[in-house]
C-alpha cells in the first residue's frame, strides 16, 4: 500500500504547487508585476487625521467651505484618494481625513489650499491634533509643519 500512496502524494503535491503557481503568477505573470506595482505605489501614499475645534458661530461657513473645497479639490486633483470632513454631534469639532496617492499630489493640494482657502478656513477653525500618516517626503513635511503636524512613519500595511 505504501508503495502506491508514495507516487500519488508527490504527484498531488507537484498539482498543488503548480496550480499555485499559476494562480499567483496568472497565465502572463502579470499579476506579481501588478501587485509589486501596486505595493510601491501604497508605499507613497501620505494621509491626515485633522481634529479641529469649530470657533463659535463658524459652523455655517465651515459649511459652505466644505462644498467649495470639496468641489475644487473632487474636479481638479485626481491623486486624491479620499477627502472627507466629518463633524462631531455636539457640532463643535470638525475632522479633516485626506489621502493622497504621493507627495506631490499633497504639495498640488497645499498650494491650491494657500492660494484659495486657507486665510478663510483657518479663521473658522482652531487646530487640536494633525496626524499625518504613510511616508510624505521632505517637502510635505515642511509644507505642514508649521500647522503643528505631527509625523507617523508607516511600518506597513495595504490600501485597495
Amino acid at each position: 500500500m505504501m508503495k502506491y500512496c508514495k507516487p500519488l502524494l508527490i504527484n498531488s503535491t507537484l498539482a498543488l504547487l503548480f496550480l499555485n503557481l499559476f494562480v499567483n503568477l496568472g497565465s502572463d505573470g502579470q499579476t506579481i508585476a501588478t501587485e509589486s506595482k501596486q505595493k510601491i505605489k501604497n508605499s507613497e501614499h501620505v494621509y491626515w487625521l485633522i481634529t479641529t475645534n469649530i470657533k463659535e458661530g463658524q459652523l455655517d461657513a465651515l459649511k459652505q467651505i466644505n462644498a467649495e473645497m470639496v468641489k475644487n479639490t473632487k474636479n481638479n486633483e485626481p491623486e486624491t484618494l479620499a477627502y472627507d470632513w466629518s463633524i462631531s454631534a455636539d457640532g463643535k469639532k470638525c475632522y479633516f481625513f485626506e489621502h493622497y496617492a504621493n507627495s506631490e499630489a499633497v504639495m498640488i493640494h497645499t498650494k491650491t489650499f494657500g492660494e484659495k482657502f486657507a486665510e478663510r478656513l483657518l479663521g473658522m477653525i482652531e487646530i487640536e491634533s494633525f496626524e499625518v500618516f504613510g511616508n510624505p517626503d521632505a517637502n510635505v513635511k515642511n509644507s505642514l509643519s508649521p500647522l503643528g503636524a505631527k509625523f507617523n512613519r508607516s511600518i506597513g500595511g495595504f490600501s485597495r
